[in-house]
């Protein structure tokens, strides 16, 4: 209430109102809301309940494509916010809290996949998205600004990256970024908090390029309780390699020739693999 005034927010849209089908979907950190992204550019804020009811909250305008993916991009319990990207090569960068649109760029290349990373330079804090889709490089943005920063490039077989993953060194300033080409081609580089926190810097090459010949990837995780295994995820199996020297340890199909969409350690020997239609699957590991 403004004075004699009652403001109140409203949407216009054309002759057809949005169908939402959903492309993208993002759990906030807190569990509290639930972000969807839609074919016709619309993004979409729901209301999680502790009795997992979900109520619409805001629907979101700021994309003239398809949303391709969704990530957060700020590690603050202060805020919530988060990056989309759509399949004309734009992003915006979100308050979820207000949905306001902090920034707004436009690049000449698709995201199909982008995850946040935060690193410190002396007392501060700063955060990256690692993006990647339909380019041969992985490109560092700068979470604030969204701001190309430098780029982590393929000498050897460059492609498409399928998926990627950010293992975090606890005992070193280094960390890796290990990624699978649309080829089959496992890519590792090393991003140091010097690298990181400088900008306009030449290229960062790969440290290593292995084929692993896994075609179709659909995730890669890193095995936090043990810091020694990689999860491959492919549509049609999934695969565990040794996390230093990316050797094949062992493997599975999918059950009864359904597609895998993804998984994910859920212990030091057990892993959990999920389909396209919902279904889970947890796998015990070979003791060895």
């Amino acid at each position: 209430m403004a004075g004699n005034s009652l403001v109140l927010p409203i949407v216009l849209w054309g002759r057809k109102a949005p169908t939402h089908c959903i492309s993208a979907v993002l759990l906030t950190d807190d569990g509290t809301t639930i972000v969807t992204g839609c074919h016709d550019g619309q993004i979409c804020l729901w209301d999680l309940s502790i009795e997992l009811e979900v109520n619409p909250r805001a629907l979101l305008f700021g994309h003239t494509a398809s949303i391709t993916c969704l990530s957060k991009a700020c590690a603050s319990s202060d805020k919530q916010y988060i990056v989309s990207a759509s399949e004309s090569g734009e992003m915006c960068l979100w308050d979820v809290n207000d949905g306001r649109c902090i920034e707004f760029t436009k690049l000449a290349c698709t995201h199909t996949g982008i995850q946040f990373y935060q690193f410190s330079v002396g007392n501060q804090r700063e955060g990256r998205l690692l993006c990647h889709g339909h380019y041969p490089e992985i490109l560092v943005v700068d979470a604030t600004s969204l701001e190309v920063l430098y780029s982590l490039v393929s000498k050897i077989s460059p492609d498409w990256i399928s998926s990627m993953s950010i293992i975090r060194s606890h005992r070193t300033q280094e960390d890796t970024v290990v990624a699978l080409s649309a080829t089959g081609i496992l890519k590792v580089w090393i991003v140091t908090s010097e690298i990181s926190g400088m900008q306009d810097t030449e290229p960062i090459f790969e440290e290593e390029s292995k084929p692993i010949y896994c075609q179709n990837c659909q995730s890669i995780s890193f095995c936090a309780f043990t810091q020694r295994s990689l999860l491959v995820v492919c549509s049609r199996y999934w695969r565990v390699f040794d996390a230093g020297d990316y050797s094949l340890l062992c493997s599975g199909p999918s059950e009864n020739g359904q597609t895998w969409t993804g998984g994910d350690f859920v212990s030091a020997d057990k892993v959990i693999i999920w389909t396209e239609n919902g279904q889970s699957y947890i796998y015990k590991l070979p003791a060895r």
